[in-house]
């Protein structure tokens, strides 16, 4: 199924318009609307994009693509230096990291690798809070 498809089912079957989930994406409407149109798949959305409608729709990235998905396990998950020092600097801040936050952190690779300080680890975080558009964290 192409994107244009799943969109549209995804969309139809929450009973969204085009206009709610343009506005929950913070996209126009007449850019969702020819990706529902584009069943050539020629638009090629960005990541961000994407991760927007995405969570517009409440699903995953992979949910939106049809990628295939494996669930892990729950357990402990060993935090790197740069990203103990990037939690301590959040509780320093008086904005602690949830263990949702970390977790999700820890787990997060970039083209196989991770950010190496806690600099890097911050604006990590700011550009997924800023994307995912949980307000109130910083």
């Amino acid at each position: 199924m192409s994107l244009a498809a799943r969109l549209r089912k995804l969309r139809e079957s929450q009973g969204l318009s085009l206009d709610e989930v343009a506005s929950r994406a913070r996209i126009s409407k007449t850019y969702l609307w020819e990706l529902e149109k584009d069943t050539a798949g020629d638009k090629k959305p960005s990541a961000d994009v994407l991760l927007r409608i995405a969570t517009a729709l409440s699903v995953t990235i992979a949910d939106l693509l049809s990628l295939p998905t494996v669930q892990i396990q729950e357990g402990v998950i060993e935090l790197s230096a740069s990203l103990r020092a990037f939690r301590d600097r959040m509780k320093r801040l008086g904005t602690p990291l949830s263990d949702t936050d970390l977790r999700d952190l820890a787990l997060t690779k970039f083209r196989g690798g991770q950010p190496q300080t806690a600099d890097e680890w911050h604006q990590l975080y700011l550009t997924l809070i800023k994307t995912t558009g949980k307000a109130g964290r910083t």
